[in-house]
């Protein structure tokens, strides 16, 4: 009996070590790292309490970080929002051309960040790049910062574009039939039925679409490394680029630390506010 009670734990345990040991710990002892000063072996030299803090807060390419990624944040979210409903709203009803539409709006989901990304740089590129020859106009992607920014959120959408379609169009058809088709008696157009009933009826999904924008464009920094490796004049350096750096490229440990710690605090709060509204949206 007492076997039958510990066996579901025991299948448990392969997968919760592995949390612990590539999550939980390093999480933990990064914010643990943050309080020291760590050499580049990674040996704990001396407890400095909250000097990293105060040096990182007093860091101008910190905030040049937190500023771009907040931009590209405000760049992102909302067309990738609009992006997603557009293609939803195009292939709503079924017919043979919408199912060639939905394969081809799941294609980005089988390619890699970074093989997406080469894609993009490859598209994107100054000289002989397939989107400077499609418009005819040779625009400065990588030496300009708002095509720069704009060439990543484009990648942005890209990656995000097969999950948010697969979770907004399933919600979609699967709505309560009962308002649509009232709506239809009262003789209501395609639109208002989508805008005055559907689009209330799916803020649920749309909002957790918008979340996992947020947080993405929170944490973005592989398609950079591989894009615009922070350029032009670190206009597209975000926060999580800069912790690669960090860590990665100057081997200051603690200040990487640091900022994990800080981009974690800052992830709780979005977080926190996101379950507010949705608290406060369920009470309405």
């Amino acid at each position: 009996m007492r076997i039958k009670k510990i066996k579901p734990y025991i299948y448990l345990l392969p997968a919760l070590l592995l949390a612990v040991m590539f999550v939980y710990y390093p999480f933990i002892r990064s914010i643990v790292s943050s309080f020291f000063n760590i050499s580049i072996s990674g040996k704990f030299n001396s407890f400095c309490f909250l000097d990293n803090y105060k040096a990182l807060l007093t860091d101008d390419v910190f905030y040049l970080s937190l500023k771009n990624t907040f931009i590209f944040m405000l760049m992102f979210v909302p067309l990738n929002t609009i992006f997603v409903i557009a293609l939803v709203i195009l292939t709503l009803k079924r017919n043979r051309l919408t199912n060639i539409a939905e394969g081809i709006f799941m294609l980005p989901m089988t390619i890699g960040l970074s093989s997406a990304a080469l894609l993009f740089k490859f598209l994107f590129n100054e000289t002989n790049g397939v989107i400077n020859s499609i418009l005819r106009h040779d625009i400065l992607w990588s030496s300009n910062v708002f095509p720069a920014r704009l060439s990543l959120v484009f990648l942005g959408i890209f990656l995000d574009l097969s999950i948010d379609y697969l979770l907004l169009l399933s919600a979609t058809r699967n709505l309560d039939r009962g308002p649509i088709e009232a709506a239809m008696v009262d003789g209501c157009t395609g639109g208002q039925i989508f805008f005055k009933i559907k689009l209330p009826m799916l803020l649920p999904i749309l909002s957790f679409i918008v979340f996992i924008a947020i947080k993405d464009a929170l944490l973005i920094c592989s398609p950079i490394i591989v894009m615009t490796e922070g350029g032009p004049a670190r206009s597209t350096q975000t926060i999580v680029y800069y912790y690669y750096l960090s860590a990665f490229k100057n081997s200051a440990i603690s200040k990487a630390a640091t900022i994990s710690t800080l981009v974690f605090i800052i992830a709780a709060i979005i977080l926190s506010l996101y379950k507010r509204f949705e608290k406060r949206r369920i009470t309405f």
